[in-house]
C-alpha cells in the first residue's frame, strides 16, 4: 500500500496471508486428527480402568477400617458397578446392601468399552483380603487395559496394550 507521501506501508496482514495461515493450520489439524482421536480413546480406556481400581481400593479400605465385609458388584450388561456392605441385621444375614454414604452411587463406564471380570462380585473381608481379581477393558479399536488385584495384599497393577 502506498501512503500519501509515497512510501509503502508494510504493517498488518493481507487477506491472502490470513487465508494461507488458515489453510496451513487446517492441513496440520487434518493430518494429526487420527493420532489425537486414537490417543483420546486410549486415555478413556485407561481412565475407566483406573476409576475401577480406585473403587476397589476404596471398598478394601472401608472393609479394613470398619471391620465389615464389603464388596464391589458388577453388572456387565448395564455397564455399571457399585460398592455394597454386608447387612449386619439378624434377619438378613449374608445379604449385601448398597453402601450408605456420600459415595453411595452406581458408577458407570462408557458403553463402547467392553469389560470382562473374573468375578462379578468381589468381596473384601474385614482384614482387607479378597480373592484374586482380574478385569479387562477393551475399546472398539482393540486396545486392552488389564487390571489385576492380588487378594492377599490388595496390590493392584494396570497394564495397557495398544493395537
Amino acid at each position: 500500500m502506498i501512503s500519501l507521501i509515497g512510501k509503502t506501508n508494510n504493517k498488518g496482514f493481507t487477506l491472502i496471508e490470513a487465508c494461507l495461515v488458515g489453510v496451513v493450520l487446517s492441513l496440520i489439524l487434518a493430518l494429526s486428527w487420527p493420532i489425537l482421536n486414537r490417543t483420546a480413546r486410549t486415555t478413556q480406556l485407561e481412565t475407566t480402568c483406573k476409576e475401577i481400581s480406585y473403587t476397589l481400593r476404596y471398598a478394601r479400605d472401608y472393609a479394613l477400617n470398619e471391620s465389615k465385609y464389603y464388596c464391589v458388584q458388577f453388572n456387565l450388561q448395564e455397564h455399571q458397578y457399585w460398592i455394597a456392605v454386608k447387612n449386619s441385621k439378624p434377619d438378613n444375614t449374608g445379604i449385601f446392601i448398597p453402601l450408605n454414604d456420600s459415595l453411595n452411587k452406581t458408577r458407570y463406564w462408557p458403553e463402547d468399552i467392553e469389560i470382562t471380570v473374573s468375578h462379578q462380585i468381589l468381596v473384601f473381608s474385614p482384614d482387607g483380603t479378597s480373592q484374586d481379581f482380574n478385569l479387562s477393558c477393551k475399546n472398539p479399536q482393540g486396545n486392552i487395559c488389564s487390571l489385576k488385584l492380588q487378594g492377599n495384599t490388595g496390590k493392584t497393577t494396570i497394564q495397557t496394550s495398544r493395537n
